[in-house]
């Protein structure tokens, strides 16, 4: 089984050009060579202009059962999954594709259809204030997982019952029998509401560890996506790095005097009662 995680900062962008590079066996065939006619190091060996009619029966076989014809156009981003690894699941972090388009079936390329593939959705459906008093969509974020027909035997897009969180579009949760799959995009920065959404999620995956979901007992969980972490001081911005000295030395002052006002008060307060 292959697992791959990917943040795609948006999937339209990435989808084009996955079928400008993979729509049709000679722009396979130019992506696949460089301008001197040589094979590219980043292909496989095995990938050169003389061979594609074979491997474009190989594609055929992984993507289409071995159904369809090598003349029989087969998806362009089923090809690329099976020329990468055969993926067995895929984990996007940003698609920024909206719910609704998603409903009305007019995501680019039908990218919730991709022939050998199920594909589980976790959109931004919070919303912000818009003209005349009426909201819309942010439109950002955005989860999903593709996972190979038959790998996946439920899944949910609200797994922390909690609107504020869930409708903004960072988690997907499938469950894959002894296992559970979170597909996250964590907050970034420092904020408040990064950590609100930490607590919440260790929460779930421990709720899967512990069987309290009651969809079949105790589960392993796998968690992927992007973090927002660092994983070392070098890779914090500079700026980032920085110690306010002034701000930290006035928020101490300010915390005293109010410690010291409230002191003050109870002296007070003990001296009536007396």
């Amino acid at each position: 089984m292959l697992l791959v995680s990917w943040n795609v900062a948006g999937l339209k962008p990435v989808l084009q050009r996955i079928h400008m590079d993979y729509g049709n066996a000679a722009n396979y065939s130019a992506a696949a060579t460089s301008s001197t006619g040589r094979p590219n190091r980043s292909t496989s060996d095995t990938t050169t202009v003389e061979n594609i009619s074979s491997l474009q029966k190989t594609i055929n076989k992984k993507c289409n059962s071995g159904n369809n014809t090598s003349a029989t156009p087969i998806d362009p981003f089923a090809k690329y999954l099976a020329l990468h690894g055969d993926i067995t699941i895929l984990c996007l972090q940003e698609h920024k594709i909206p719910h609704g388009q998603l409903s009305s079936r007019s995501e680019p390329h039908r990218c919730s259809s991709v022939p050998g593939y199920e594909s589980f959705w976790s959109c931004n459906n919070s919303t912000v204030p818009g003209k005349s008093g009426s909201t819309k969509s942010r439109g950002f974020n955005g989860v999903v997982t593709y996972a190979k027909v038959g790998t996946v035997q439920r899944s949910s897009c609200t797994p922390f019952n909690d609107p504020s969180l869930d409708n903004q579009g960072r988690c997907i949760v499938t469950d894959h029998g002894k296992w559970v799959l979170f597909n996250v995009y964590v907050p970034c920065g420092f904020s408040r509401e990064k950590m609100r959404f930490l607590r919440a999620l260790r929460k779930a995956m421990q709720m899967e560890r512990d069987g309290k979901n009651d969809k079949g007992g105790k589960r392993s969980v796998v968690l992927v996506g992007d973090l927002n972490l660092k994983h070392c001081v070098e890779d914090v911005y500079w700026k980032n790095l920085l110690v306010d000295v002034d701000r930290i030395l006035g928020e101490v002052a300010s915390a005293k005097a109010k410690d010291t006002g409230c002191e003050e008060h109870n002296n007070f307060c003990d001296g009536v009662g007396s």
